[in-house]
């Protein structure tokens, strides 16, 4: 679950991934992890979130894997480095999404982009997992700004559009495309960051919960707040394998992959 924000007026874009086992109010149907929030409808997930953080959340675009995939062919995949070897094999879903990367730096399609932002199988588990989003929908982003025009956009959409939900209308598009286009990245951040992050057990399962949903609602305007001027891209200058972040209003969106809410990777 990702929440993206673009400001107008300074032209700055932050992105939000929301740690899926975090344990929230959901309105009308009591606590639970976040990620069971879209189970209930998009207004019920985008209450929750802008409840969740503070914020108002006008709009959702709601995908599963084939649009994730379509959306990373459609730009004609992304340059990238791949921190790591990845592997991880799932009788479940009979092979079909199985994950095979090796460290380096690769062209990576539709199919090789899915195995990337899925893998988990580490040590930090969900956490490095979502700062992989983040660091690869960032390249997302850098790839269609610097490679693919606006005129081109209504064909990515066209091959989009089957794989997804959302509350926009085309004129909505167009007017975050061109903010978009004329915006950067200025922070991606993890929710709730570390500092806020408990552990806890509900019921028997595992659970992240809040220490102060104040503070986290703080931590939130700090971040749209912060004067510093640089980029997520001129933070990684230094590091060209793309792979990490430093930390890291008008239009919030929430995404959701809706197939990545069940146990697997």
């Amino acid at each position: 679950m990702l929440v993206a924000s673009l400001d107008p007026v300074t032209k700055r874009g932050y992105l939000f991934s929301i740690m899926r086992d975090t344990y929230v109010k959901i309105p009308e149907y009591g606590m639970n992890r976040i990620n069971s929030a879209i189970t209930h409808g998009p207004n019920t997930a985008m209450k929750t979130v802008s409840d969740l953080l503070g914020i108002p959340i006008q709009y959702y675009v709601y995908t599963d894997f084939q649009g994730f995939i379509e959306l990373v062919d459609s730009i004609g995949g992304v340059d990238f480095y791949v921190e790591k070897d990845m592997h991880y094999t799932s009788k479940a879903d009979n092979h079909e999404y199985d994950i095979d990367l090796k460290q380096g730096q690769q062209h990576l399609d539709g199919k090789t982009a899915l195995q990337y932002v899925r893998f988990r199988h580490d040590a930090l588990s969900d956490y490095s997992r979502t700062e992989r989003q983040r660091n690869f929908l960032t390249a997302v982003a850098n790839k269609m700004i610097s490679t693919t025009s606006l005129l081109k956009l209504p064909s990515i959409l066209e091959k989009i559009n089957p794989y997804i939900d959302t509350n926009l209308t085309i004129n909505d598009m167009w007017k975050l495309a061109n903010l978009g286009y004329s915006s950067k990245m200025t922070a991606s951040e993890q929710i709730p960051p570390m500092s806020l992050l408990v552990e806890k057990s509900v019921g028997g399962a595992e659970v992240l919960g809040i220490k102060s949903e104040e503070e986290l609602k703080a931590y939130v305007q700090e971040v749209f707040n912060r004067t510093d001027d640089t980029s997520v891209d001129e933070q990684n200058s230094g590091d060209d394998s793309n792979s990490k972040t430093n930390g890291s209003n008008s239009a919030p969106k929430i995404k959701n992959e809706a197939a990545d809410t069940s146990s697997g990777p």
